[in-house]
């Protein structure tokens, strides 16, 4: 970003590059985002089934397989006023994010961007387990287990946004959602309308932006980092074990004014005598970590998933191949679509490298059924369960779009080890690793100018990447990828990607990018439940 929350760069349309609070006629944004125009189409679309300050959620069918998805529906004109590129830019980036970050099954995925001349459609995975507190509400009894899992899921999302750069800043209770009804259903975060690209080295935020109850100190104040996230995820733990929030009872009877004095000028007082009578003293402990009023005192969401109170029954601290593939998936699945491309050529050029390559072989040839030399969905689907991972079909779908890097239907080895490989092993060679990115970005730099350009981008992209065609298949034109891709690495937005700017993309995170922060997915015996809580009052 430079400077502002949401800015173009060199090779967005026209419009988009306007002046952010230039006001735009209805032609200008008829077909200004470049997204597939055959959602109504493509979908019976049917109830509404959920409604916010931004848009509206219904309840659709793809006409041709009967899949249920929902469909988010975002107007291109904001409700006040005139659209505006930065309106726009804002709407694109709620896409991107969830493009990117969706790809975890933490997440509700995102299936596709749709538009039509006055809006944007997003059709997702349909989540029909109900919000998180209307699941905790329902239920008679819970337990500090049941409230430690949730804050674990919650954190690892967080985690996941943090580590790819981006801040989430509207942690709730309601944008968080079970897939199903089932009692072992996954929780799935949702809605990333303010939702921001943030780096360590720009410049604090300044947006007061949020949910008041659940904003940290430092957001109030409008100076605030990714860390104010962390604070959020303290804020609603504390609510679903004791029913309200630390500073009140009753929130509804505080005006604004005392709900953001208290939270900027008074601590939390975990060790209360009805907290220590009510709460374990490693919930309290937890607590107390997370709602530290001073964030240079705060951790990290990934070093928040340490603490041994949401670490209970949880994935042990070094992970081996065995056990931890869905993890490597699923990291690899929220890498950028520029960042998963190089790192498939990367796992052309050193097959020999990692030292777990020979594991990675053998468990190829295990899923790899026909002996085919490719794995069908059919054939990672049957393997990954035999191996004892809990998934559904439609998350093995999601995992294998993004795993089937050049789009042929299959996954080959080379995609497989790109996905499953330990990259910061790699990188422990510096010389070698150095050695790959400027082979591929010189391959990339076709004429050879220093500079990778968005034409560059779209002649490297694999021939069989699907396309959006007349006939309403899935997938975004070549032009569309490049662009997305583009974007990934553009940071000074000029619309080229340096040399730095290339290898700064394949090596920083803004936080660590650690197997612990993803769902393992592994099947568990059941175990006997404890530290049962009676319910409590309204939340």
């Amino acid at each position: 970003m430079s400077g502002t929350d949401y800015s173009p760069s060199a090779s967005d349309d026209p419009i988009l590059r306007r002046p952010p609070k230039t006001p735009l006629n209805p032609e200008d944004i008829k077909a200004v985002f470049g997204y597939a125009r055959d959602a109504r189409e493509r979908f019976h679309v049917g109830d509404v089934i959920g409604a916010g300050s931004y848009g509206v959620v219904r309840r659709c069918t793809d006409k041709d397989t009967g899949k249920e998805y929902a469909i988010k529906t975002l107007p291109k004109k904001p409700k006040k006023g005139p659209p505006t590129p930065r309106y726009l830019l804002k709407l694109r980036n709620e896409v991107d994010v969830m493009r990117q970050v969706g790809n975890s099954l933490n997440v509700v995925h995102l299936q596709g961007a749709y538009e039509d001349d006055y809006e944007i459609h997003l059709v997702m995975e349909l989540c029909t387990g109900g919000p998180l507190l209307d699941r905790l509400l329902s239920t008679n009894r819970r337990s500090e287990q049941d409230i430690a899992h949730v804050a674990r899921s919650i954190l690892q999302f967080i985690a996941q946004c943090h580590a790819k750069g981006v801040v989430y800043r509207d942690v709730k209770t309601d944008n968080f959602l079970f897939l199903n009804k089932s009692e072992a259903s996954p929780l799935k975060a949702t809605d990333f309308g303010l939702s921001i690209r943030h780096w360590p080295n720009e410049p604090p935020m300044k947006s007061r932006t949020g949910t008041p109850a659940y904003m940290a100190p430092e957001l109030i104040l409008q100076n605030y980092t990714e860390l104010a996230d962390v604070w959020s995820v303290g804020m609603l733990t504390y609510q679903l074990l004791t029913g309200h929030f630390p500073y009140w009872n009753d929130i509804t009877k505080c005006s604004l004014k005392q709900l953001w004095h208290a939270v900027v000028n008074q601590d939390v007082d975990v060790n209360r005598p009805d907290l220590v009578s009510s709460l374990s003293e490693g919930a309290r402990d937890f607590l107390g970590l997370l709602l530290v009023r001073n964030p240079e005192k705060r951790p990290s969401a990934y070093e928040a998933l340490k603490h041994p109170w949401v670490r209970e029954g949880g994935t042990a601290t070094a992970l081996p191949l065995q056990g931890s593939v869905v993890q490597r998936l699923q990291r690899f699945a929220t890498y950028g679509d520029l960042k998963q491309l190089v790192l498939k050529r990367i796992s052309e050029l050193c097959h020999e490298s990692s030292t777990i390559s020979e594991q990675l072989h053998d468990l190829f040839i295990q899923l790899d059924a026909d002996r085919s030399g490719g794995l069908s969905h059919e054939e990672l689907s049957k393997g990954l369960r035999a191996q004892g991972y809990n998934l559904s079909d439609e998350e093995v779908t999601q995992l294998m779009a993004e795993v089937d890097v050049d789009g042929n239907g299959c996954v080959d080895f080379n995609e497989f080890m790109a996905t499953l490989i330990d990259w910061n092993e790699v990188q422990m060679n510096p010389e070698e690793w150095a050695h790959y990115l400027d082979r591929i970005f010189r391959e990339m730099d076709s004429d050879g100018n220093g500079f990778i350009s968005l034409d560059e981008i779209a002649e490297y992209l694999p021939p069989s990447l699907p396309v959006c065609t007349e006939d309403g298949e899935l997938g975004d034109d070549r032009m569309t990828i490049a662009k997305r891709m583009l974007r990934e690495a553009d940071r000074n937005e000029d619309g080229l990607i340096s040399r730095e700017e290339f290898t700064e993309l394949m090596v920083k995170t803004m936080a660590p990018d650690c197997l612990e922060q993803y769902d393992s997915r592994v099947m568990k015996p059941a175990t006997p439940r404890q530290n049962s809580m009676p319910r409590q009052g309204s939340m």
